[in-house]
């Protein structure tokens, strides 16, 4: 008898699992959080966001693989020991490359998607009707690094002195750097190319200094954080020194943190 009812929680228990996956919906996710949908197409999984028009994203996948029917534990198997690789194309039909990893987040292992829009963690990965569901958070946050710190310290040097510092930033930042005169945006661009050889436009030091902008002006309403916070009529020199200071000491927080652990 015990063993019976135990047999029925558990099926009760997998029938509610299932129906819960099933109603994920982009309607039901927060603002910041996006529910992409990928099908089989030849040898590769491929699909979009209902509501990100013109973007597709692809994940590179073996014929034999994808024969075989889809399964999230394969999957991440074949990412954790493989190099698999993929594509973002853009509404102008332009492409990047994705690279997939397999990371452990929040105490379990999550994939990974590396893009020069962002990195970014699949979440709420589904497999139904041979479709993959999966959710990304567009504003997730890198672990911190002594590299990310030292972006924004130098990020600080450019706009140390307000001669140097302009309220009229486009986010076209070849005039900044031959004037030595910048944006906020376009500050944190050239220290993240600098510091890290590379520019990534979700990288940890820009998101955390967006970050701080939300903390500080709930409800901002910005299109583009940076650029609009700089161009406000209500943002000062002092303000942007102001918000590195304070994402500059999240930082460090987070990676004393991580060394003690």
């Amino acid at each position: 008898m015990k063993k019976f009812i135990l047999i029925f929680i558990f099926i009760f228990w997998f029938s509610i699992c299932q129906i819960f996956s099933q109603q994920i919906s982009q309607d039901t996710l927060p603002d910041n959080h996006l529910l992409f949908t990928l099908n089989i197409l030849n040898d590769r999984l491929e699909g979009a966001n209902e509501y990100l028009e013109g973007f597709k994203i692809s994940m590179d996948l073996s014929n034999q693989f994808l024969k075989n029917g889809l399964d999230v534990n394969n999957l991440m198997s074949i990412v954790l020991n493989q190099e698999i690789t993929g594509s973002v194309t853009y509404p102008n039909g332009k492409t990047t490359q994705i690279t997939y990893e397999i990371v452990y987040h929040r105490e379990t292992e999550e994939i990974y998607m590396k893009t020069s829009l962002g990195y970014f963690l699949w979440q709420n990965v589904v497999i139904q009707d041979d479709k993959l569901f999966f959710v990304i958070n567009w504003w997730y946050c890198p672990p911190a690094r002594k590299v990310d710190l030292e972006t924004l310290e130098m990020t600080e040097k450019l706009l140390a002195d307000s001669l140097n510092w302009h309220k009229h930033d486009d986010r076209k930042c070849e005039n900044d750097i031959g004037s030595n005169c910048w944006s906020f945006f376009c500050a944190l661009k050239y220290a993240s190319i600098e510091k890290m050889g590379e520019y990534n436009h979700h990288n940890t030091a820009m998101q955390t200094v967006r970050f701080v902008i939300d903390d500080l002006i709930p409800d901002h309403g910005f299109e583009h954080t940076l650029m609009d916070y700089n161009n406000s009529p209500s943002t000062e020199h002092e303000d942007i020194l102001s918000v590195l200071t304070i994402a500059k000491e999240r930082i460090i927080k987070e990676i004393e943190k991580k060394e003690k652990i």
